[in-house]
């Protein structure tokens, strides 16, 4: 199932008004006051030298963007969705760093902040051959056309009797001021992580 939100449409489509209504609600307001207080404490940086094309751009605002979500391929107990974002306007841009990402289930009113990790068994940015850390990639979004992703990963499996379920995963760029609402619905048994944003569709790259 791939879902899509374009935050310029987020007052405009039936589907969000339902979602719009929700945060109204004291689960809405207590879940907005954990996003934005996760998103207060991230600062990201690339921490290396970026291409002079790349450095000259500016970062991807939120009204550039639609980000879709798809379910990602598993491996063992682990679990993700690849989080894609698409530059839909006429100006290039760059994404660099870790989105910060709150899973929510609006019928418990429980929500679930990610942490962030460079890369796990399904996705992020990988180590380089010599076992150094790399820099995070700055990942240029063309035009129209432009294409980054970052992976969502978790336990979907337990031995425990029972994980909570999460509805919806809200997402916010680096440097954001509003999160875009994926709809979802699959169980997280812990090890709830947002790997940093890379170049292609996968949600992982070397």
């Amino acid at each position: 199932m791939t879902v899509v939100l374009c935050s310029s449409c987020f007052e405009r489509t039936g589907g969000v008004k339902t979602i719009v209504k929700s945060v109204l609600s004291a689960t809405g307001l207590m879940v907005l006051a954990l996003f934005l207080a996760t998103a207060r404490l991230v600062v990201t940086t690339t921490g290396g030298a970026v291409r002079a094309g790349a450095a000259a751009l500016p970062r991807c605002r939120d009204t550039q963007l639609a980000i879709t979500g798809v379910e990602a391929p598993g491996a063992a107990v682990t679990a993700g969705w690849v989080v894609r974002y698409k530059n839909v306007t006429a100006t290039a841009c760059t994404l660099t760093g870790y989105p910060n990402i709150v899973g929510v289930n609006f019928v418990t009113g429980k929500s679930f902040a990610a942490a962030h990790r460079r890369n796990g068994y399904i996705g992020g940015w990988q180590r380089s051959y010599s076992g150094e850390p790399k820099p995070l990639p700055t990942v240029v979004l063309r035009a129209q056309s432009g294409v980054a992703s970052s992976m969502v990963e978790y336990l979907g499996a337990s031995p425990a009797p029972s994980c909570p379920i999460v509805t919806s995963l809200w997402v916010n760029v680096p440097g954001g001021t509003r999160p875009f609402v994926l709809k979802v619905s699959t169980l997280v048994c812990g090890q709830f992580n947002a790997n940093p944003i890379v170049p292609g569709t996968a949600g992982w790259a070397n």
